[in-house]
């Protein structure tokens, strides 16, 4: 398959991928981050004092997250997109097997499964990054840079909505950051001790 940059962006058109990517890529970042924020605030709770601790546990959920959103994407993209194939053809009666837009149709599968794995591994990933210095800083202010940069990261995502429906950019950010704040406040209450 030829992977020029004019191919790459006529298959993008023609199977509307980069809608598609575009909505998984938000959705699945703000579960990774949502996720992961979840991870660091039971371990604050928990009283931990290994920052590698939290490190495996997000990398090692991340990944999951990851081949789970890719895989999954994928089988899916590709049952969806082989059954409009088939339609077409009994619609057209011809095989399309080898056309653009089968093509096309295969492209897209593999965007969006590479969008629907990495972007929930991404935003997880970065929510860790405050303990890999940890002893240079405490883990009290790792935790909290954690849970700024998962903000960051919501605050982020709405900027990004809101440039996709035209909104006022802050007001969706600030929409985003609220429920990062929902997450933090029910989440704290059920890890604080004693709450369960």
């Amino acid at each position: 398959m030829d992977w020029s940059w004019n191919k790459f962006r006529t298959y993008l058109r023609v199977s509307q991928a980069y809608k598609i990517a575009r909505r998984l890529f938000v959705m699945n970042a703000f579960d990774g981050v949502l996720t992961i924020m979840g991870v660091v605030i039971g371990a604050h709770f928990s009283g931990l004092s290994n920052p590698d601790v939290v490190i495996t546990a997000g990398v090692g959920g991340s990944i999951a997250m990851g081949i789970s959103g890719m895989s999954g994407a994928y089988l899916a993209e590709r049952a969806e997109r082989r059954r409009d194939l088939k339609k077409l053809e009994s619609a057209m009666l011809i095989d399309l097997k080898k056309s653009q837009f089968a093509r096309a149709s295969e492209f897209a599968t593999i965007v969006v499964a590479l969008v629907d794995g990495i972007s929930p591994a991404l935003g997880a990933i970065i929510l860790v990054l405050p303990y890999f210095f940890v002893p240079r800083i405490d883990m009290e202010t790792a935790f909290l840079a954690s849970l700024g940069l998962g903000l960051g990261c919501l605050f982020v995502l709405g900027l990004f909505l809101a440039r996709i429906s035209h909104e006022r950019m802050i007001v969706s950010g600030m929409r985003m950051i609220l429920v990062g704040l929902l997450t933090i406040g029910i989440v704290s209450l059920v890890s604080a001790p004693g709450a369960v």
